[in-house]
């Protein structure tokens, strides 16, 4: 574990977790408002990839989709991953190819559900086989904590989160959805006002802030009308790190307008420590040109107007329901869970699989 706040102006805490052998990554970073919650931010992203890489074929189901589906229960095939993958290579599936099957919880009736396990795990070389690989793995969807309920919650806004993001903007940036989103200063301290004092901090230390509410429109299939929020973090002193975004979604608006805003820094700080391979580096002409667009727009988007469920996060039991009764409201009517193992007793890691929802790739 390392303690990289100092690399930085920002103030805020990032650390990270090095993993050497892993296979996914080798490094993962966490972020918070104590040192406490960014290593604990880090070591539980470190878990989620760590129960990916290990597959436990003692408890896989082997077989062809048509010959399973109703056998063994419901067989969900590739195409309804959703949340936790695409089809990559439809040549290689079918309900005739045989291969791994991964139980799971449909979380809205309960029932078991098996799941493609080439969809949750992503094992190294050499490692036990799951069929042929015909599915784009992603971490999406995922959570670890010590209380499964509140790992299960942090998956399921993660997925959410991400699905949302394409819905609202899925051209990515644009001058259209920098304008029509960015949220006003005014009102920020009453309606997020966890938020408004990282803000202000980050401004006194050179940086322009620019919040946005990135929850799709009412009027928008699959919206699911929890806060999705999006900060953007500007360095006014011009230095190795131009421009950094970070995408939250939570129950409560200021949980999400925060924890979009630190994961702004924390990517600046991702940048700056360089154990990413998977990172490149920032264009700074580009950059540059989307911090004038940022700077030149009069914020016209109200705090207030956010949805705000706040009421329900002080459990991860009414908060997994609030998830889920959203989620099926918007049209997700399926939604499982599959529980990975864990590095450490006393650790649950969860992942959730959501047919019909989007993937954005903002980072």
């Amino acid at each position: 574990m390392a303690r990289i706040t100092g690399l930085d102006r920002t103030g805020v805490e990032v650390a990270c977790a090095v993993r050497p052998g892993g296979h996914v990554l080798q490094v993962c970073n966490g972020k918070g408002l104590t040192a406490e919650e960014a290593s604990l931010g880090a070591l539980f992203e470190t878990a989620e990839l760590w129960a990916a890489e290990r597959v436990p074929p003692g408890r896989l189901v082997w077989g062809a989709r048509g010959e399973l589906d109703g056998r063994i229960g419901a067989v969900w095939g590739a195409a309804a991953l959703g949340s936790a993958g695409a089809l990559a290579v439809p040549r290689l599936w079918s309900d005739s190819v045989r291969c791994a099957w991964q139980q799971a919880q449909e979380l809205h009736s309960g029932r078991t559900v098996w799941v493609p396990a080439q969809g949750i795990y992503c094992p190294p070389s050499g490692a036990a086989e799951l069929g042929p690989v015909s599915v784009t793995w992603t971490s999406n969807g995922s959570g670890a904590h010590p209380e499964e309920r509140k790992a299960q919650l942090h998956a399921l806004l993660e997925a959410t989160e991400r699905d949302q993001l394409a819905r609202a903007m899925p051209g990515g940036w644009t001058e259209e959805s920098v304008r029509r989103r960015m949220l006003r200063t005014p009102g920020l301290e009453q309606k997020a006002p966890r938020t408004a004092a990282l803000a202000q901090v980050l401004r006194e230390r050179g940086f322009g802030v620019y919040l946005f509410d990135a929850t799709p429109y009412l009027r928008t299939p699959g919206t699911v009308g929890l806060p999705v929020a999006a900060a953007v973090l500007v360095d006014l002193e011009e230095g190795p790190v131009p421009l950094t975004a970070g995408y939250a979604c939570a129950l409560g608006r200021d949980t999400a307008l925060l924890r979009a805003l630190l994961e702004a820094a924390q990517s600046r700080l991702t940048d700056i420590h360089g154990a990413r391979e998977d990172v490149s580096a920032s264009d700074r002409t580009a950059a540059r040109a989307f911090a004038e667009a940022c700077a030149s727009v009069r914020a016209k988007r109200q705090v207030g107007d956010m949805p705000d469920f706040s009421q329900d996060a002080g459990s991860a039991a009414r908060g997994v329901r609030r998830v889920l009764e959203q989620l099926r409201r918007a049209g997700f009517t399926q939604v499982a869970a599959v529980s990975l193992d864990a590095p450490v007793s006393g650790l649950h890691v969860q992942r959730v699989v959501v047919p019909g929802m989007r993937i954005s790739e903002l980072l």
